[in-house]
């Protein structure tokens, strides 16, 4: 054991755990000199705060509105607990489940997880006859540790510190003993929490497709079916009001087997009012439009001129995703097609073909990779070889550099056989997507499915 982060967190309300504040010190074990910089960051946590979570910390929303939310927080203190032991205070049960719940609601990767935790640390060799209890507190109090402000991120990890390396040196514990590796544990209450993003997703790149169907003023029977087969797909959560509504607006347009424009128009003004009340950045939102808008294009298989020009015309509105895939393609693709103002059936044809490979960048990789020596190389997804430690060391020791995000020099992004599909943006993950914007800008990073991977590696 070497680096070692002590760890805490508060959070917004005890049932999702969304974080407030993260208060982190990472030092070497051995010498205690610090690895990296001592943090105290507050966090928007994009949820509801509850009374008796303010009551203990005292963050209030009003405290924390101007604040980063965790996926630019993390994408700083990723560092902390990668190749690390992480100390803290019950330590699993409430600030690792926070932790682990945040990434998995931004869908961001998981690291594999080594702890100890004090309060198991001092159940086991602290007599319970001598202390009142074994909250942090009573600890600290007992062997004369000054917490500055109980209840604070930062300072509590600051005092868990100091309690673990005093329960260490008069007990004389063997330390690597009581590291553990951490499992996380998952609610069904907090399953359906997190699905939120992705309904989130959904409903946004929904609004584009029916923005692409009723871009050329006509609505189709394929297009009919689309709709009534998205409604059948999110009935399940018709117990929240701002989807019933979009529920009961679809009921009303279908109710006598025929969609006007005028029908298209009161479903767009529904879904968008429930665009307007959620928390997405502009980029991503206008993204996944976009997707939707592709989607609606083609879903009844024939791409008109009015189509071609009104998508051309969106493009042109959102000129500001210039470099955000697959705004440049897609704008490249519609302004080849119209250059004669006119749609050929060769050109529809191609038009379809285009879009079918822009919303699945990744069905389309048929990548080899002949040598990684050398190489760095990035992972993303769930990978059917195993957990991502497993995939690094198989790199690793072929002379492979594992970089964790993907930056402008790295050579080669492996995508996990099995990838999850509820990303920001389409069916392909942000990794990708940043991959495919830098290859856009003169990067050669080498995108490649595991199996392809693995088969010409082997």
């Amino acid at each position: 054991m070497i680096k070692v982060t002590y760890f805490d967190v508060e959070y917004a309300n005890s049932k999702n755990k969304s974080i407030c504040q993260i208060g982190l010190m990472c030092e070497n074990y051995t010498t205690g000199d610090p690895v990296y910089p001592e943090r105290d960051i507050y966090i928007n946590p994009e949820d509801e705060f509850d009374c008796n979570c303010i009551c203990i910390h005292n963050i209030t929303p009003d405290r924390v509105r101007d604040a980063m939310n965790f996926p630019a927080a993390w994408k700083d203190i990723e560092r902390y607990f990668t190749n690390t032991v992480v100390i803290g205070h019950n330590v699993a049960s409430a600030d690792l489940d926070a932790l682990i719940k945040a990434l998995k609601r931004y869908n961001l990767d998981i690291p594999e997880i080594y702890y100890i935790c004090t309060y198991e640390l001092a159940r086991e060799y602290v007599p319970a006859y001598e202390v009142e209890n074994y909250s942090m507190s009573k600890l600290c109090e007992y062997f004369n540790i000054d917490i500055d402000s109980e209840h604070n991120a930062f300072d509590d990890a600051c005092a868990c510190a100091d309690l673990f390396k005093t329960i260490v040196d008069i007990y004389n514990i063997d330390v690597e003993k009581h590291v553990r590796k951490y499992v996380p544990k998952e609610t069904r209450e907090f399953s359906r929490y997190v699905s939120n993003p992705m309904l989130r997703k959904s409903i946004s790149e929904f609004y584009g497709v029916i923005r692409g169907l009723a871009i050329d003023s006509v609505v189709s029977n394929e297009e009919v079916q689309y709709i009534k087969q998205w409604k059948k797909e999110k009935e399940e959560y018709a117990d929240q009001r701002e989807i019933a509504d979009i529920l009961c607006v679809i009921d009303r347009i279908l109710a006598d087997g025929i969609v006007t424009n005028d029908e298209m128009m009161s479903l767009q003004v529904a879904v968008k009012s429930y665009l307007d009340i959620v928390k997405t950045s502009p980029i991503t939102l206008a993204t996944q439009i976009l997707d939707g808008i592709l989607k609606g294009i083609i879903v009844d298989g024939d791409i008109s001129e009015a189509e071609c020009k009104n998508l051309r015309q969106w493009l042109y509105d959102n000129i500001y995703l210039s470099d955000h895939y697959p705004f440049n393609k897609a704008i490249t693709m519609i302004d080849k097609v119209l250059e004669d103002s006119k749609v050929t059936k060769e050109e529809a044809e191609y038009i379809t073909s285009m879009i079918n490979d822009l919303l699945n960048p990744v069905q389309m990789l048929t990548s080899q990779v002949n040598d990684i020596n050398g190489k760095r190389i990035c992972l993303t997804g769930d990978f059917a070889y195993g957990a991502k430690a497993n995939v690094e060391k198989y790199i690793a020791e072929r002379g492979g550099v594992i970089e964790k995000s993907v930056v402008r020099s790295l050579d080669i992004l492996i995508v996990g056989d099995n990838e999850c599909q509820a990303y920001a943006n389409g069916t392909y993950g942000t990794k990708i997507k940043k991959a495919i914007e830098y290859n856009g800008k003169g990067c050669n990073i080498q995108i490649v499915k595991e199996k392809d991977f693995f088969d010409s590696v082997k």
